[in-house]
């Protein structure tokens, strides 16, 4: 007993191929997608890492030069004997000191 042999179309043929080029544009966009969302998170943990840099480089500057801010309690002009009663404050190793 012989197999069944079906005669192939050129239609049937081009379907196919169509098909198949189809098929494989879908999973090539697909790729490109994937390659493009890895790409961009990339991109952003990069920026964030120079961000983060920038910050600590700023933090560590101004921890150097001694800059300090306004809230810290410092006045520009200090207090005389007709003010009233001054208090001379110093931090030491254990917290602040008044004298």
């Amino acid at each position: 007993m012989t197999a069944a042999r079906s005669t192939l179309s050129m239609e049937s043929l081009f379907a196919r191929v169509g098909n198949a080029l189809r098929e494989g544009a879908r999973w090539g966009l697909r790729g490109i997608l994937a390659l493009a969302i890895i790409v961009m998170a990339g991109m952003i943990a990069v920026v964030t890492a120079a961000i983060g840099l920038v910050i600590a480089t700023v933090a560590l500057l101004l921890r150097l030069t001694g800059a300090r801010s306004v809230s810290m309690g410092r006045t520009k002009s200090p207090r005389t004997e007709a003010d009233g009663i001054t208090l001379d404050a110093h931090r030491t190793a254990r917290g602040w000191t008044v004298e």
